[in-house]
């Protein structure tokens, strides 16, 4: 009976899309949990399409690839299919680095092999990995969305690397109906934990909600860039999993639920 799972009564919003958060969500549901889904990002194509197909048709120029994301490599792949279908083989050539175990498996799903993943999924770690084997004048290739910070581009241009970050999709705001309607969950208290994935879904939603209305509603969060964020709208992340994975969240989140259950 759900009465006996470790997150029944718990009610978790997931302000990722649910096609991205599938296993997230249906972990919270096999764990007796209930779910709200109001993703803080709308994820369109580039403005211009012009800096990547360049990218794509002159492949061969690039020692290494950075993704940052998976929504990076699903938009650099969809237009390599499109326009350039032998960039693909190229692109198995060069060294492949990922941010993030999802990014690595979107990577994988559309075989692509990754040589490099640091032990952290972070910028910086990416960024320090590289320079262990030397990044001095070596070229590398960066697609990105519109919103991506631009660390690695800025530490491998100080260690003497060439970066060409390229556009490979945009992130926009959600709906202004959407807005409402989370607002009113918010108000009514009808959320246990809010969990972020990322800081542009961070800053989505505090430009939609007023960070007074959160104050005490846990949240959780992945990565320490997304705690940053949260942190920066006067509220301190209480849930956060030492590795940056959709399990390792879910876990915290029954955590802190026994642990806020506790006589006393």
């Amino acid at each position: 009976m759900n009465a006996h799972k470790p997150l029944h009564g718990y009610t978790i919003l997931i302000t990722r899309a649910p096609a991205q958060s599938r296993e997230v969500i249906d972990r919270i549901h096999e764990l007796g949990g209930a779910t709200e889904c109001f993703p803080m990002i709308n994820i369109t194509g580039p403005d211009s399409w012009d800096m990547c197909d360049k990218a794509i048709v002159t492949m061969k120029k690039y020692d290494a690839v950075i993704f940052t994301s998976a929504n990076a490599v699903g938009g650099f792949l969809m237009r390599i299919e499109n326009i350039f279908p032998q960039a693909k083989d190229i692109l198995n050539r060069r060294t492949v680095y990922a941010v993030g175990s999802k990014t690595k498996e979107t990577l994988t799903d559309h075989g692509i092999k990754t040589d490099a993943v640091p032990e952290t999924f972070t910028a910086d770690a990416v960024v320090a990995l590289i320079t262990k084997s030397g990044a001095a004048g070596k070229t590398f290739l960066l697609p990105a969305g519109n919103l991506t910070r631009n660390v690695i581009e800025e530490k491998l241009k100080r260690a003497d690397a060439v970066v060409d970050r390229i556009p490979v999709y945009t992130t926009k705001k959600p709906a202004a109906t959407d807005a409402k309607r989370l607002e009113q969950l918010v108000r009514q208290r009808k959320i246990d934990v809010i969990t972020f994935f990322s800081p542009s879904s961070v800053h989505h939603f505090f430009e939609s909600i007023d960070p007074a209305l959160v104050q005490n509603i846990p949240v959780a969060v992945i990565g320490s860039t997304t705690s940053d964020a949260v942190t920066g709208y006067g509220i301190q992340p209480g849930i956060q999993p030492d590795k940056a994975t959709g399990d390792a969240l879910v876990d915290s989140i029954v955590k802190y639920k026994q642990h806020a259950e506790q006589p006393g």
